[in-house]
């Protein structure tokens, strides 16, 4: 079985795009939240007006909009932050995929890791998800893939090691 080399740099786009994906696949968020919300919002205020300030009414509304705050601070801003704020996605990847070993190399990092670390590969039309455990995963643009080749060859890698490809 051949190895594959991929050189690659993320995006800040692509970076926040790839996050917010996993977090709806894996359901850390959902897709009608954000409507959910602000059917929540608009009963809790209407619940407020008709109970004339009730104290539970106040504390109902206050407890909507942490929740909803929460909500838009994981889905938008927190992919965002992430990226800026760590130094490793803004270098330049090269990762060797072969039978035996996964091969990292940046300017600040060369490791060398067996299969067994990983449990599951998950992918969308956009990225590979190489996931560690729930939250921690290595991030493969599709994008960085020369040829279909390329992509079948890394496919049939992370097949003979983890026996699992799940399309999200």
């Amino acid at each position: 079985m051949e190895t594959v080399e991929l050189k690659f740099q993320y995006t800040q786009k692509e970076y926040v795009q790839a996050e917010r994906q996993y977090l709806i696949a894996d359901k850390i968020l959902h897709k009608y939240d954000l409507a959910l919300a602000a059917l929540f919002l608009v009963f809790s205020i209407v619940y407020m007006l008709v109970s004339s300030f009730s104290l539970f009414s106040i504390i109902l509304f206050g407890t909507v909009i942490i929740v909803t705050a929460m909500g838009c601070y994981v889905y938008f801003l927190l992919p965002i932050l992430r990226f800026k704020q760590t130094k490793k996605y803004h270098e330049e990847y090269t990762l060797t995929f072969s039978k035996d070993s996964l091969y990292f190399k940046t300017p600040s990092i060369a490791s060398e890791m067996k299969w067994n670390i990983y449990s599951v590969l998950k992918e969308n039309d956009d990225f590979y998800y190489l996931i560690q455990r729930p939250r921690i995963y290595t991030l493969i643009p599709k994008r960085v893939f020369k040829s279909q080749n390329e992509r079948q060859t890394f496919e049939e890698i992370v097949q003979f090691n983890l026996n699992t490809i799940e399309h999200i």
